[in-house]
């Protein structure tokens, strides 16, 4: 019997920027995860015309508040990736990225630990490439999603979160 875990491991080896990450010693690894954040999501237009995001002392964007309630349908066990995210919002991957790196409504009741990479890599945390991705791998793990030894999610088509476009809400109300 070939062992699954082998395989990926072989074929799939940890990136480049992400291999110091997977040489921190137990010690160095973040073992307290935040469960909410400090503040609350706010849901009107007007409410979030008032947050001043305290990582960056500036107003959360439009475009912010776009890919967090985007990121907001992702539920419990799933995952998506940033360029599923762009893809719905027409936008760029990296701009996602970027906004999730500034989420400060993380890890809940926005839900950027379930936004990883497109071929299935955990990737990045908070802006950081080194202790805080064990933080959202021990998340997404709680939640159900198993991960190889080198940070790839195991048989990542089951829990992969796919938005429904604009378009094919339109073709599938006709077609029920």
């Amino acid at each position: 019997m070939v062992n699954k875990n082998k395989i990926q491991d072989t074929l799939k080896p940890i990136p480049k920027k992400f291999k110091p990450a997977f040489s921190v010693s137990e010690e160095e690894k973040v073992s307290q995860i935040a469960e909410k954040s400090l503040l609350e999501y706010p849901t009107s237009a007007e409410d979030r015309k008032k947050v001043i995001n305290p990582k960056t002392g500036r107003p959360v964007t439009d475009f912010e508040y776009r890919v967090f309630d985007a990121c907001a349908m992702i539920k419990e066990g799933e995952f998506s990736t940033y360029k599923e995210i762009s893809d719905y919002l027409k936008s760029g991957p990296r701009a996602v990225g970027n906004a999730l790196r500034k989420n400060p409504f993380a890890p809940f009741p926005i839900p950027c630990h379930r936004v990883i990479t497109s071929n299935f890599f955990i990737g990045g945390y908070d802006g950081d490439m080194k202790s805080k991705i064990f933080w959202k791998r021990e998340i997404l793990e709680r939640e159900g999603v198993k991960f190889d030894n080198n940070g790839y999610v195991i048989d990542g088509e089951k829990c992969l979160h796919k938005f429904e476009r604009e378009a094919e809400k339109e073709t599938s109300k006709y077609f029920k």
